[in-house]
């Protein structure tokens, strides 16, 4: 039997381990953690991502405790409408809870005998198979890297390329559900460098995040200063989103983006956010992870060169992250960087490409593969606004 070594225990790296258990291999997974858990609010799962679930035999397992979300659109701070998006066929999308997601994936790698080692950071790794865990050297077949933008691997493998640092970031966080978000879509609001999205997760929650630049202090401190928000979104606050906000707390991240030679090297894969992390605008941080991660173990169990195998995944498909990762970044550039003085044109910009079914197939290539088949999937029947 062949062995792996998962260092990490995210969606990332539990996915890893079921890819690889299903097709027979022994996987143990090395979480530096005290426990498995998933620290964050709700997380987007869109077409690509739901396929993997479904082929993971987890799909029926969130679909009672999530929200399918009908419908996509971009409003100003007033709540007029800029661009809808119809969610149907391979664009569906999913929130839901991500502690929900985790246990999920836990508790079906567990299943097929997936050994998780929780309070085990992992040292170094080396590119033949070895990864010193405690002090504790282990050799596997395989060595799986899903430890994260600041990864172990990354840099000890020498695969590190230079990346400009983050320049905006969101608090992330579930307010109570109430009337205003009676509709099962996700809404996005602009107001200046600022934005905001609100979309139902569970029946009584909402997810939300309020994204901006980095240097607006108090836009980045968690709790929210709920009168400076306020000031700029006055639709929200007639709601009184910003009230329950503000009691809900959440926590602020700044948007990550990770550069890298390869995937692999010798006999260690990186996978998840230690290889494409992204700014999360175009909702595909989870969906890259599993489909990534399932394509890896399809590449493993039918190559017995694991090197040769993870060179060939790589080939095949990083391409479509790195197109994720170039779009999510030219949309973050637009909420964030883009110049005051021409807010006016920032509109039409958003109104022309909700309207254009090249570049949402472009932008959004990654909802249409369908990793367990190893094909991309049709652009599905594309709806957007009459404005």
């Amino acid at each position: 039997m062949r062995t792996a070594v998962v260092c990490g225990g995210g969606v990332a790296g539990l996915s890893a381990a079921i890819g690889l258990a299903r097709t027979g291999w022994q996987v143990d997974v090395y979480e530096r953690g005290s426990a498995i858990r998933e620290i964050g609010a709700g997380i987007f799962i869109k077409g690509n991502g739901l396929r993997v679930l479904e082929n993971f035999g987890v799909l029926e397992k969130i679909r009672r405790d999530c929200v399918v979300l009908r419908e996509a659109r971009i409003l100003d701070k007033d709540g007029r409408l800029l661009q809808q998006r119809i969610l149907k066929e391979v664009n569906t999308v999913w929130n839901v809870k991500r502690e929900l997601l985790i246990r999920a994936l836990f508790d079906r790698a567990v299943q097929l005998g997936v050994r998780i080692h929780v309070d085990c950071p992992v040292d170094t790794m080396s590119e033949d198979g070895t990864a010193v865990i405690r002090g504790e050297r282990i050799r596997a077949d395989v060595v799986i890297a899903a430890d994260g933008v600041n990864s172990v691997a990354r840099r000890d493998l020498g695969l590190n390329r230079k990346v400009s640092l983050p320049l905006s970031g969101a608090i992330r966080l579930l307010v109570p559900r109430t009337a205003f978000e009676a509709g099962d879509m996700t809404r996005e609001f602009w107001s200046g460098r600022l934005r905001i999205g609100v979309a139902p997760c569970t029946p009584t929650e909402v997810y939300s995040y309020l994204a901006a630049p980095l240097n607006d202090t108090r836009a980045a401190r968690a709790p929210i200063d709920a009168k400076y928000w306020a000031a700029s979104f006055p639709a929200l606050a007639a709601e009184g989103f910003f009230d329950r906000a503000a009691i809900a707390g959440g926590v602020h991240h700044p948007y990550p983006f990770v550069g890298i030679e390869a995937w692999s090297k010798g006999r260690v894969a990186l996978v998840g956010d230690a290889v494409h992390a992204l700014p999360p605008t175009l909702g595909q941080g989870a969906g890259l992870s599993l489909m990534n991660t399932l394509l890896l173990g399809e590449y493993l169990a039918s190559a017995p060169d694991v090197a040769k195998a993870l060179v060939r995944w790589e080939k095949d498909w990083r391409w479509v992250s790195d197109r994720t990762q170039f779009c999510a970044r030219r949309y973050d550039w637009i909420t964030s960087e883009w110049p005051p003085s021409v807010y006016g044109l920032r509109d039409v910009v958003i109104w022309s490409v909700g309207k254009s079914r090249r570049l949402n197939d472009y932008m959004r290539i990654a909802d249409r593969v369908d990793a367990p088949r190893r094909q991309l999937l049709p652009s599905a029947e594309f709806r957007s606004a009459a404005l």
